[in-house]
């Protein structure tokens, strides 16, 4: 029994497939693509990296506003290798405190606030373009495999009509020329096949770049069932594309850091004010820097006023206003681009719906012309040539509408990008 029970397990353990992390072999729908491409895309990763270090350096702005304190001790001989020398030991404390600057630490304290508030911003746009990046490379990769399959299966109709045009042949029912022309249909369909594998490697190698994988892992999708896209209006979703687009909401947070800068430019102009306290202490011997008999104590309070300085000062805010008024032109740009890109994703996918409908409509009608074809070849009503431009247009109708369903898919994750969505 005990045999038995070591033999089940090595078993198991041999045929349990050791999988990587983020590399599977069974198949993958579009959520899994954007689960793993979340979890293991190494651009995202830098991104994330980037962003804790702009966080970082925003919250350091909060020191500014802290005390300063330092401590020192030392100690010193002077007549070194003298018999006459002596020893001499210090300790000091001392707290530095900023009380007013001009407003400088206040707005730079704000500005602080503003840039982690877009940092996070930031990091949410990078998130949505990931995941605009995969599904456009799922949709990209099942359009190149559905027409593959298409140019296999027009191989397979190729095969067919080569073979019932040479039993027409040595019936007489054919000429030699009608047998090439099948024939070079086949050769036709056959580097269509081996160009469609070779796209396909590469939309593969591509998918898995930016799921976080190998490029060369195994990389089977699921076909998903085709859903019609709903449009919506141009007018019901404007407000609130300009409310959550990731772009225009840093160009609006580069707005407000620019209006402090040019607040904290402008404290160069005012007094500062700031509080000093210290404690201090000289012996000859180490154990008393630290006594009450040779202490002394200070605090005071102390007030700058930078009267001249070149034009330091004034070129500083000058820069800060320009800056400003960059950032407003920049945020009023990017506001017009995005009412355009909105405005043509919606009609790109209006016309790819309809489109769609056309594309099935065309696409029934060349199947049913194509089996008729065939039939009135077999019985001789209908050349060759005939039948071959028919076959064509079926194969043109069933790829027109994958590439057209497949862009479709595409410009629908275009639309939930802009407005800022996974």
């Amino acid at each position: 029994m005990r045999l038995k029970f070591i033999g089940l397990l090595a078993l198991t353990l041999i045929t349990v497939p050791i999988v990587s992390q983020g590399q599977t072999n069974s198949p993958l729908n579009l959520e899994d693509c954007i689960r793993l491409g979340i979890e293991h895309n190494q651009s995202l990763r830098i991104n994330r990296f980037e962003t804790d270090r702009n966080v970082s350096l925003a919250k350091s702005n909060v020191g500014m506003v802290l005390p300063v304190v330092n401590f020192s001790l030392s100690g010193a001989n002077t007549g070194f290798g003298v018999a006459s020398g002596t020893n001499g030991y210090s300790s000091s404390l001392s707290l530095t405190q900023n009380i007013w600057d001009g407003g400088a630490w206040w707005n730079t304290l704000k500005s602080a606030k503003v840039a982690l508030e877009a940092a996070d911003i930031q990091y949410q746009s990078y998130e949505v373009n990931t995941i605009y990046q995969i599904k456009a490379a799922y949709y990209n990769y099942l359009t190149t495999q559905q027409l593959l399959e298409v140019y296999r299966e027009n191989q397979t109709t190729s095969n067919y009509q080569h073979q019932l045009t040479l039993e027409r042949f040595k019936l007489g029912a054919a000429s030699q020329n009608d047998t090439l022309r099948t024939r070079v249909n086949i050769e036709q369909s056959r580097l269509q096949i081996i160009n469609g594998e070779v796209e396909l490697q590469s939309k593969a190698r591509n998918l898995n770049i930016i799921l976080g994988r190998e490029s060369d892992s195994p990389l089977t999708l699921t076909n998903p069932i085709w859903e019609a896209v709903k449009v919506p209006r141009l007018d019901a979703i404007m407000d609130e594309v300009l409310v959550s687009n990731q772009q225009l909401l840093l160009l609006d947070q580069n707005k407000a850091i620019t209006s402090y800068n040019v607040k904290i430019a402008k404290a160069g102009y005012m007094p500062s004010l700031g509080l000093s306290a210290s404690y201090r202490n000289t012996a000859p011997a180490v154990g008393d820097v630290f006594g009450e008999t040779t202490s002394s104590r200070s605090a005071g309070l102390t007030m700058s006023w930078n009267l001249f300085n070149g034009t330091r000062t004034s070129r500083g805010v000058e820069q800060g206003k320009i800056n400003a008024k960059l950032a407003v032109e920049n945020y009023d740009l990017s506001e017009r681009n995005l009412r355009k890109e909105l405005a043509q994703t919606l009609e790109q996918m209006d016309a790819l719906n309809e489109s769609v409908e056309i594309s099935q409509l065309i696409l029934t009608a060349s199947e049913q012309d194509l089996l008729l074809a065939q039939e009135q070849y077999k019985i001789g009503s209908l050349s060759i040539l005939d039948v071959l431009r028919i076959t064509a247009s079926y194969e043109d109708a069933k790829s027109n509408l994958i590439r057209t369903q497949h862009n479709l898919k595409i410009a629908e994750a275009g639309l939930l990008q802009l407005m800022g969505k996974r």
